[in-house]
């Protein structure tokens, strides 16, 4: 190893001898950096290398890189160090002890990239294609690095051919991919939407004026993604030289054969054949996924005369998914779509309200094609969302009178689901309706008692019996979450002119209730329930009866049900805010059974501390740190937070 570690150190002794000749480095720091250096070589040829050690390493040659350019940029040294080992020793060294990293660690994938990550802030574009050769090696079925190395290709080497052949041979080992079909389709497009802008710059079938030229290169308003391809931009310099040259190719006499071969329109590939291809292939891999064809279509909304194209994607859709309900629905909406600002229209444009009929029409036609209750259903959301943001009087009045037609139709030919019955309840409701909404609320609960939305909507509307129907609701749906917090609040709410004792009996009952609902890892709602009811029950005691009430309640949980985390901190809430100084012994036996409990050990023993050092109990403090020591699971990190604490009430002090 010390043969290996000299030989190292060896390597690096002109670039510091260059870095003290130029005075960027003085020798006491030159011997700083060796000694350093030497203590990171010793870990890095350990028998066990550990990761760690290697990205302190690099962490510290990043610093040292950082701060040897900006003394050579202070003191003007730029030209004179340019081709010496100065200028290139230390990215050299960084990318050597990356490399050394993923050879030790070939399957952690986040090295790889952030030693990718590293050549390419630090232009290393050669070193970058070995990179990327190597990584896609040892992960193969990583899509992002497919993608990441055809970007690299595609921009940095515009090599086409090779960012093509990389993603072909990523496709042909994740056909299933469709990340990687969306990027092969959108690099397809922009090699072309390339091509055509040089084109009509350099006045090849010139059908464009310079404000078309000009829109073509506004800057991209997405984030930059390492994993999508982006569209090189073309500068101001592109232009001006084109421009200088457009008086040259005047002079060019083409023949009418070469004219017209020159024409985008004789060009089968700069109409686009490549990219229909791609997508041809795609859905012959992933036939039945309309969300993956509707990508294609996003895709192409991004590029310019790509509306038949479009269309033919609205054909494939039409000819292989027919009868779904999701992709008739999709058809139906495209005329609302805005190819242009690639957006849906607004209600104030012109171009709306036909564009509004032709999406009936083509939704009346799917329903008799398709007669299922998921097409009525997305018809009945699409017109209530509309229903919603529509303010212009004859529209809305359009949309009830067709929304009451297709719910009266849908329940004539029994097509009426759970969803259809809540939302022409709520439909009804926004109404006023109000009669008829319970009318359809109760017939909806004899089908569908499960349906919490429409028990909702019948307490809502009745007045008189929400404590009956509250109790039913329950009994149908004990973990309904959202039915439990609105039976809360009706108790807790004074409008139900519930009296005290009445209230006290509800939520005693509801506690009761909520205990039977057993402690769940897949079921989260549950025990939200648990923590909502039993602390309401506790903080209501506690505003209504005085701290005494609520500690008998909360002491009569504990001993009746299984309390949370979240109880004993409430609990310890009410003490605090409701309680007087003869409550300590009280909130000191709440942190003692909460930290009983084995979850949030840390936190439970941390807040306890913070208490007891409040109080200034030192001795209790010291003899409860030494339990949390043989309960927590990291004590390294336990003991700065405690010693955080500790600093932290000296300086209050």
């Amino acid at each position: 190893m010390a043969e290996q570690v000299q030989y190292q150190l060896e390597r690096m002794i002109p670039e510091l001898e260059a870095l003290e000749k130029h005075n960027i480095f003085s020798h006491t720091e030159v011997q700083s950096i060796v000694k350093n250096r030497s203590k990171f070589e010793h870990a890095l040829h350990r028998r066990i290398k550990q990761k760690l050690d290697f990205l302190r390493a690099i962490e510290y040659e990043t610093n040292l890189e950082k701060l040897r350019k900006k003394r050579i940029a202070r003191m003007g040294l730029e030209r004179e160090i340019i081709g010496t080992s100065v200028q290139y020793a230390g990215v050299r060294r960084i990318l050597s002890l990356y490399q050394r990293a993923t050879i030790r660690f070939k399957g952690d994938l986040s090295l790889w990239l952030q030693y990718i990550e590293f050549a390419k802030s630090s232009h290393s574009n050669k070193v970058l294609s070995s990179i990327f050769v190597q990584a896609i090696q040892y992960h193969p079925n990583n899509a992002s690095l497919w993608i990441m190395a055809a970007s690299f290709e595609y921009e940095q080497n515009s090599n086409m051919a090779a960012a093509r052949i990389l993603l072909q041979r990523a496709l042909r080992l994740m056909p299933e991919n469709q990340h990687l079909w969306h990027e092969y389709f959108r690099l397809e497009l922009l090699y072309i939407e390339k091509i055509k802008l040089r084109r009509r710059v350099l006045g090849i079938n010139q059908q464009k004026n310079a404000e078309d030229i000009e829109a073509m290169n506004v800057d991209e308003k997405e984030e930059e993604d390492d994993n999508t391809i982006q569209l090189p931009a073309v500068t101001g310099e592109d232009v001006e030289k084109w421009k200088e040259d457009e008086g040259q190719k005047k002079k060019i006499k083409l023949s009418e054969a070469e004219a017209a071969a020159l024409e985008e329109a004789n060009n089968p590939i700069l109409q686009g054949l490549l990219s229909k291809i791609v997508y041809d292939n795609a859905i012959q891999a992933i036939a039945d996924d309309i969300e993956f064809r509707k990508k294609f279509v996003e895709i192409y909304q991004e590029f310019t005369d790509t509306e038949k194209h479009i269309d033919y994607i609205y054909e494939t859709i039409r000819r292989d998914m027919n009868t779904s309900p999701v992709a008739r629905a999709f058809l139906a909406k495209r005329y609302l779509f805005e190819y242009k600002n690639l957006q849906m229209m607004t209600m104030t444009d012109p171009a709306f309200i036909p564009a509004f009929r032709l999406c009936v029409q083509e939704f009346d036609t799917a329903l008799k094609e398709v007669p299922l209750t998921e097409m009525w259903e997305l018809y009945i959301q699409f017109l209530l969302d509309w229903h919603t943001v529509a303010t212009e009087e004859n529209l809305k009045l359009y949309l009830v009178k067709l929304l009451q037609k297709l719910f009266k139709t849908c329940r004539k030919e029994d097509k009426l689901s759970m969803k259809l019955y809540e939302l022409w309840s709520s439909f009804l409701m926004k109404e006023n309706e109000e009669e008829k909404a319970d009318n359809i609320a109760s017939v909806g609960l004899e089908h569908f008692p499960q349906s919490v939305p429409l028990w909702l909507n019948r307490i809502a509307i009745t007045k008189e019996e929400q404590r009956q129907l509250y109790e039913t609701a329950l009994e149908n749906n004990p973990e309904s979450l959202l039915l439990w917090t609105s039976y809360k609040d009706w108790i807790l709410n004074n409008d139900s002119h519930l009296l005290t004792e009445e209230m006290d009996q509800l939520l005693s009952h509801a506690c009761e209730r909520v205990t039977l609902l057993l402690p769940s890892v897949t079921s989260s709602e549950r025990n939200e329930i648990k923590d909502m009811i039993q602390t309401a029950y506790t903080e209501w005691a506690a505003q209504t009866r005085g701290i005494e009430e609520a500690r008998q309640v909360y002491k009569k949980i504990m001993k009746n049900s299984y309390p949370t985390y979240a109880f004993y901190m409430k609990c310890i809430e009410v003490e605090n805010k409701y309680g007087d100084k003869t409550g300590q012994e009280n909130v000191e036996y709440l942190y003692d059974r909460i930290t009983s409990l084995q979850e949030n050990k840390d936190a439970s023993y941390i807040s306890y501390l913070a208490y007891l050092y409040s109080q200034k109990k030192f001795q209790k403090a010291t003899q409860v740190y030494n339990r949390a020591c043989k309960e927590v699971s990291d004590k390294e990190t336990f003991d700065i937070k405690v010693q955080k604490l500790r600093e932290s009430k000296q300086r209050n002090l």
